[in-house]
């Protein structure tokens, strides 16, 4: 899967708070001016500013898709660990990617195409310990250091027995306004794992996800939204199709969004043949200056467009799986 680089998607994704919010480094220093709890800082732009980690987002991007993954296939449905499930349990010994590979690590080794297989499929994308991520999150950089605005906040643990303070008080840093840009890439796409990723970052533009720390506090509110999004066919020629040169499959129109399935081989990995969806009125695959077949869209209602007819893609999926064709 990860010997060749068939297709490739990036998403620029602009975030902004609703509110406090706070992603906190680690111990406090020797500084007693400072908060007990200060904000991530790096040096950005040649001055010291705050961020939030790449590592950060996609826990909170995965955790999400596991969550709408396990709301549409319950554990009490899904079973024991198999090639049917949309979302394994990390916790649970039985239906762990990565519990399960290592007690076959020896078994299992070299045999890249079988562990793909049989992993579930949040663990397809996001990897497990014996399988690689597809997808990669960079930090997410203010877009301009000045306008971002931090401040103090003090708190106190209260007893709950008797009703007086545990622990505290202690102070906190959090970030009220500012605009932070990341970029997810994601490679070797399915169009079904587009669409689960569109489904999660939706629910982040709605702000129904929350970052960071006190999420259940009322910290942690974002509103987030995709502004641009590009695909990219490194090892394919555009001419009337979109065409993998040695492959025995068709090509697919320039009109068309392929998906990883139409170029692998799907009986070695489980992918879907016909993994391909419509690109938008009006958007069209070109060559670049080197002869790259590309699109990019940056109009929000064709961005939004198209992530309606991948999440059709993981509609099916699911159907599949529940129904046990998958």
């Amino acid at each position: 899967m990860f010997k060749q680089l068939y297709n490739e998607a990036t998403l620029t994704l602009r975030i902004e708070p609703e509110g406090p919010m706070l992603i906190k480094a680690g111990e406090g220093g020797a500084d007693p001016t400072r908060p007990d709890m200060e904000f991530v800082r790096t040096i950005y732009q040649g001055r010291e500013t705050i961020y939030l980690p790449g590592s950060s987002l996609k826990g909170v991007i995965r955790a999400h898709c596991e969550r709408l993954a396990r709301t549409v296939q319950p554990d009490d449905v899904a079973g024991e660990l198999s090639k049917r499930r949309l979302s394994c349990d990390p916790l649970h010994e039985k239906i762990s990617c990565s519990q399960q590979w290592e007690k076959e690590k020896e078994d299992l080794a070299g045999k890249a195409e079988e562990i793909y297989r049989r992993s579930c499929f949040v663990c397809r994308l996001f990897g497990n310990t014996r399988l690689a991520s597809r997808m990669r999150v960079t930090d997410a950089y203010p877009d301009d250091p000045e306008r971002v605005k931090t401040e103090e906040r003090n708190g106190v643990a209260i007893d709950r027995v008797f009703g007086s303070v545990a622990v505290g008080p202690f102070n906190y840093e959090v970030a009220t306004s500012g605009t932070f840009t990341c970029r997810i890439q994601v490679r070797n796409f399915t169009i079904a794992q587009l669409g689960l990723l569109a489904l999660a970052l939706r629910d982040f533009e709605m702000q129904r996800v929350g970052v960071g720390f006190a999420k259940s506090r009322g910290l942690g509110m974002v509103k987030a939204c995709v502004t641009e999004v590009a695909f990219r066919y490194p090892a394919c020629t555009l001419k009337e199709t979109l065409t993998l040169p040695g492959s025995n499959k068709p090509g697919t129109p320039p009109t068309q969004l392929a998906g990883a399935g139409k170029f692998i081989p799907g009986e070695s990995y489980g992918l879907d043949d016909g993994d391909s969806i419509a690109l938008p009125d009006g958007v069209v695959l070109t060559a670049d200056d080197w002869g790259e077949p590309y699109v990019t869209l940056t109009d929000d209602a064709q961005i939004k467009a198209l992530w309606r007819e991948c999440v059709k893609a993981w509609r099916q999926v699911v159907e599949q799986v529940v129904g046990g064709r998958w």
